[in-house]
């Protein structure tokens, strides 16, 4: 009898999980149809913008002459990843979007599968559905842009990095290495991350030392060897040791344009401009070495920021806390197939709270308030519930994992600076759901025990034998 339970209950959990990857790709492709990307107009005014025609362009010199162009602000790990569908399929974007779908059905996999081995199957449970439902997840994965791919490695290499802690098998920082590799390899940021986590090996409390040092050689290792290529070609092309040049240029011509913008009320392509003179008379040109360029960019970013450290500094922490309160409205109505109300250029930067609220109210449409009012709502359960599931973990002493998370999340989180975009809270999304899912789970657990108690009580009171 009770085997026969536990298969029952087993086929019910199936479903659930299988229901919750069944939605998740529904939303996803009811998105991508609405969007229309394969659509000559479409692709041309809203698929390629921003930062997707660097991506299309490098992708088809992989494809056409196997090369990466010369550039060297980008890594190869996107572009890579489009140039394999270009080759299958032609250079067709939307067929890169499609893929997209199954990539973030990845993340969701791995969140599962992290919140059921570090706590409960219920908690993977819960925060996989919020993920699948999550519309700054759903909506960025209809975008040429990097960040669902390198969400879904980062979400592998947890995986695969909690699994060595736990079980204490190298063969699991040997994959977790070489996925946080490949991970940098599509967004730089990470190599810095791998450097935050190589720390919680050594210090991770259940081993000893030698123990530690192996995890540690093991996954260090692996990530070395994964990003040595690409170092190698940027150190024989332009005798630098570095992935890219993307730090310098962005902390000047983006995240301290942003910054100088808002202090004279000018906007940041002004800005960019100027710095790009004062960048040319310290010998920056588009022929020299690219990382000469960004060297250059660099030294001029820190000379503004050591001269104006504390509106840099409060510019910074508004641009963080935007993207964690930026609703992104205007990227949700565009995917859906309407025109998008824009803000004010740099208004997210330049406007203060309440202000920034009412221009909002007065400037966007009807679908975009009703559409931010849903987003609103489940970032306000999403970041109530980790506040809560903060509090529960420390309650149970799980410090460790409660540490690593909130690093991780303050880690992904800074590198934002000034611009505050929805969708940079990405990699942020899967740690706070995650400890948000905790608290969840304890509040089902302590209601389903109230409702037995209070079964049991009225059993009592309605039994007469029970009461004898």
């Amino acid at each position: 009898m009770l085997e026969h339970e536990e298969v029952i209950v087993n086929i019910i959990k199936k479903e659930k999980i299988f229901l919750i990857f069944l939605v998740a790709f529904v939303l996803r492709l009811t998105v991508f149809l609405l969007f229309r990307p394969w659509d000559i107009q479409v692709q041309t005014e809203s698929v390629l913008d921003g930062d997707a025609p660097e991506y299309h362009k490098l992708a088809e010199c992989i494809v056409n002459h196997f090369t990466f162009c010369g550039n060297t602000f980008r890594t190869p790990g996107y572009p890579f990843f489009i140039a394999i569908f270009y080759t299958l399929f032609g250079a067709k974007p939307w067929v890169v979007l499609f893929a997209q779908i199954f990539v973030d059905l990845v993340t969701i996999f791995y969140v599962l599968k992290i919140g059921e081995m570090v706590f409960s199957r219920r908690v993977g449970i819960i925060a996989a559905t919020f993920l699948a439902i999550n519309p700054n997840s759903i909506f960025t994965t209809a975008s040429l842009y990097s960040d669902s791919l390198f969400v879904a490695l980062l979400s592998a290499f947890l995986y695969f990095y909690l699994r060595g802690l736990k079980l204490g098998e190298g063969r699991n920082f040997l994959i977790a290495g070489g996925l946080l590799a490949l991970a940098v390899l599509v967004r730089p940021v990470g190599q810095y991350y791998f450097l935050i986590l190589l720390f919680f090996t050594l210090l991770w409390p259940t081993r000893n030392l030698v123990t530690r040092l192996k995890w540690g050689l093991l996954y260090t290792l692996a990530f070395v060897i994964t990003i040595s290529p690409w170092l190698y070609r940027n150190y024989t092309l332009y005798d630098t040791v570095k992935l890219s040049s993307v730090q310098g240029e962005t902390l000047l011509f983006w995240q301290v344009g942003y910054t100088r913008g808002w202090e004279t009320h000018q906007s940041r392509e002004v800005i960019a401009a100027e710095f790009k003179s004062q960048a040319r008379a310290l010998g920056y040109s588009e022929n020299s070495n690219p990382f000469t360029n960004e060297s250059i960019a660099q030294k001029l970013a820190v000379q503004y920021i050591k001269t104006h450290p504390v509106v840099f500094a409060s510019r910074w922490i508004k641009g963080m806390i935007n993207t964690y309160v930026n609703l992104g409205t205007a990227d949700i109505v565009n995917k859906l197939g309407m025109t998008p109300t824009q803000l004010p250029p740099d208004s997210f930067v330049n406007e203060k709270g309440f202000k920034l609220i009412s221009l909002f109210l007065q400037t966007k449409s009807f679908a975009e308030i009703s559409s931010g009012l849903i987003v609103l709502v489940l970032l306000l359960i999403n970041y109530s519930t980790f506040l809560l599931g903060a509090y529960v973990l420390m309650r149970r002493h799980q410090l460790a994992v409660f540490a690593l998370f909130v690093a991780s999340i303050v880690f992904f989180t800074i590198p934002g600076g000034p611009m505050g975009l929805a969708r940079y809270k990405l990699p942020c999304e899967p740690f706070y759901l995650l400890v948000g899912a905790v608290y969840i789970d304890q509040f089902l657990n302590r209601r389903a025990l109230r409702v037995a108690a209070r079964d049991v009580a009225s059993d009592r009171g309605s039994n007469p034998a029970v009461n004898t």
